[in-house]
């Protein structure tokens, strides 16, 4: 199949955004209730390889994308599906039925936005140690702020000369 071709196939999907990025990458995006039907739709396409979750924060738009970046071993081509969630109430349903993987990306993406996965078992921080702030890689976290309570406290000692 053509990326052509596969732009066009899944434009019909409802809801869907498709556009050709360049050879070999297409960009999807779909509504948040879509988009498990539209990984499921993926892997039977053959994109077998979840590579990464992505995450970004729309932070005025009060928005949260996930970004699946997906691969196919048998086209190689590479589809980044994308959903919309509000970020209020940051959560989504987990894709770990369809790649196992997911658990470690969703744990990321839990720990550093503060976004839950339904039905992913094991949401434990990995990275950051006790953790009491805001998730850092959100916009309105503030890295400044943070330094300057946590550090500022701490002696400096000068290097000999």
């Amino acid at each position: 199949m053509s990326e052509q071709d596969f732009v066009e196939r899944m434009a019909k999907f409802p809801g869907s955004e498709v556009k050709l990025l360049r050879k070999g990458q297409i960009a999807m995006k779909v509504p948040a209730d879509k988009g498990h039907e539209a990984a499921e739709y993926l892997k039977k396409m053959g994109f077998t390889h979840l590579v990464a979750i992505e995450y970004v924060d729309w932070i005025k738009d009060n928005e949260f994308e996930l970004v699946y970046n997906l691969f196919s071993y048998s086209s190689k081509m590479r589809v980044f599906l994308k959903v919309r969630i509000s970020r209020d109430n940051p959560e989504y349903i987990t894709f770990m039925d369809l790649w196992p993987v997911a658990m470690t990306h969703e744990r990321e993406a839990h720990e550093m936005m503060g976004i839950k996965f339904k039905g992913n078992p094991n949401l434990t921080p990995f990275i950051l140690e006790d953790w009491k702030e805001i998730p850092p890689m959100r916009k309105d976290f503030d890295s400044r702020k943070f330094v300057k309570e946590k550090y500022d406290s701490i002696p400096f000692v000068e290097d000999e000369p």
